[in-house]
């Protein structure tokens, strides 16, 4: 695929994204949730469209989905170098946290708050770009 044309799936990809969220915040999770697996069927493992899957599945309290999809998209952030994205994956996992608390699983709530301590030590130690 050249240039252009992944920066058009990536722009198409973003766009749906985006609507998805507008239409999550509207309440209507059904279109929603289909403009999401629509991106990631363009783009397999898309972070942001698997958090937004993660969200809808925590507006109807699916916890156990919710941490499924939080933990797919937070593997896709940890595996760039972006510290933006490590950021990001940061607070993702304390939102992993969050469900592993109420799914009453402790112990991996533990380690989801301390591989994002890790996250935030390891980006303060990175040098800033000028």
């Amino acid at each position: 695929m050249t240039s252009d044309a992944n920066q058009m799936l990536l722009e198409d990809v973003a766009t749906q994204i985006q609507q998805a969220l507008l239409l999550a915040e509207q309440g209507n999770l059904i279109e929603s949730e289909a403009l999401y697996h629509k991106a990631l069927e363009q783009k397999p493992n898309h972070p942001q469209a698997l958090y937004g899957l993660a969200q809808l599945a925590g507006a109807i309290d699916d916890q156990e989905v919710k941490g499924i999809l939080l933990s797919q998209a937070i593997e896709q952030l940890t595996d760039k170098a972006s510290p933006d994205q490590q950021s990001l994956a940061a607070i993702w996992l304390t939102e992993l946290a969050e469900v592993f608390f109420k799914l009453n699983r402790p112990t991996d709530a533990m380690d989801s708050l301390k591989q994002c301590e890790k996250l935030i030590r390891d980006n303060l130690a990175v040098p800033p770009k000028c």
